[in-house]
């Protein structure tokens, strides 16, 4: 069978089974799974498991103690070729989300929790992966589909699980969503957390404020200063995201901290930048606040351009001509784990799911009709993996 005659009828085998698909995501997205709800994480864990034992993977459950399970199918094939899926399970919805908002469709677009951040886009490559064995089409080595429960916090357990399945994997496909416009991924910005705290002194703010040394403005003219790098690097940015100190107004506040995103295109931009923190804390307004910054335990490098993931993003371009239809590839500054799988030397491509956006508010959505197109281009890549 050649790639048009595959990929076309992968495509029209997702859109009749369209209405099954619509009916799974209500389900899945119908489940609380934020990061820190284990039991949500498991039960959507289980349910995916038993879907993918259905197509003939083994299922492994990665068990773990407190945080959610993360899951592994693979399908062995009779070609070669070892080819990566990987998604996440976790949404950033706090538990009683998927009552408040259950999923509901109003013409082309799907909303609800978890639609495109990536509940529907796992579902999609499942339906991919179904289609490819209802054509019988099994030239590929392995197919390992990884969904982990950690994606969308930087305290990672999964990380031991998504190193072991890259080894002897010649391409990462990441399921996040295309882009509002369509696009695919394939660059992305690194990313980390910084927790900056300021100890100073209290004192009773009426009747001697000058004994005081105030850790709120202390960290106030730091943010400001902080705020002062963006751009100083190509693309890099610094956002002060969360803030806390003080305890009521007519007390000097002896405690404030913030914490700052980063976002780089080079690990040496991101040193460089901490560099430049350590030479503003120094540059201080209020005298004798002690000043200390923390990096989170979680960087995530950059999702860098290789010839081997262009000629993939050229691979997937080809493919999407042949369903009638054009992708792009772009640079973005959202994190996924495709950084993980690039920086162990895998060609990656990201954005693989069906189009949506919006994601971590009330307005997630997806788009329906590019769920058949969107899996018919992930067969295609899968079908054309190469040792």
């Amino acid at each position: 069978m050649d790639l048009q005659t595959l990929v076309c009828d992968v495509e029209r085998y997702t859109q009749q089974h369209l209405a099954t698909y619509i009916e799974e995501l209500r389900l899945l997205c119908g489940i609380d799974s934020d990061s820190y709800n284990k039991v949500g994480l498991d039960i959507v864990a289980a349910w995916l498991a038993t879907r993918m034992r259905g197509l003939g993977m083994d299922v492994t459950i990665v068990e773990r103690e407190e945080w959610g399970n993360d899951l592994l199918g693979v399908l062995h094939g009779t070609g070669q070729g070892n080819v990566l899926l990987l998604g996440h399970m976790d949404t950033v919805y706090p538990v009683g989300t998927a009552a408040a908002r259950p999923l509901r469709i109003e013409g082309d677009m799907v909303y609800g929790p978890g639609v495109c951040d990536m509940k529907g886009n796992i579902l999609a490559a499942l339906y991919a992966i179904e289609a490819l064995q209802a054509l019988r089409f099994s030239d590929y080595g392995e197919i390992r589909f990884l969904c982990v429960s950690d994606e969308e916090i930087n305290v990672r357990h999964s990380h031991d699980v998504i190193q072991r399945v890259c080894q002897n994997c010649q391409r990462s496909l990441v399921l996040e969503a295309a882009r509002d416009n369509g696009d695919l991924v394939s660059a992305r910005k690194g990313h980390t957390w910084y927790t900056l705290t300021a100890q100073g002194r209290s004192a009773h703010a009426g009747v001697e404020p000058e004994k005081g040394r105030n850790a709120i403005v202390e960290v106030a003219h730091q943010i400001l200063q902080f705020r002062n790098l963006n751009g100083w690097r190509e693309g890099l940015t610094v956002n002060a995201g969360v803030i806390s100190g003080g305890t009521v107004p007519n007390v000097v506040p002896d405690f404030a901290q913030v914490r700052f995103d980063l976002r780089f295109l080079t690990d040496d931009d991101r040193k460089a930048t901490e560099r430049r923190f350590h030479e503003l804390m120094e540059q201080q307004l209020i005298p004798d606040v002690e000043l200390t910054i923390e990096v989170a335990p979680d960087v995530k490098s950059p999702m860098v351009r290789t010839p081997a993931s262009m000629r993939l993003a050229e691979q997937a371009r080809h493919i999407a001509h042949l369903l009638d239809f054009s992708v792009n590839h772009v640079l973005t500054g959202g994190a996924s784990d495709g950084s993980f799988t690039s920086e162990y030397g895998i060609p990656t491509l990201d954005g693989l799911g069906p189009i949506g956006g919006r994601d971590h508010s009330p307005y997630e959505y997806l788009v329906l009709d590019s769920v058949a197109p969107r899996a018919a281009l992930l067969a295609g890549l899968i079908a054309t993996t190469m040792p």
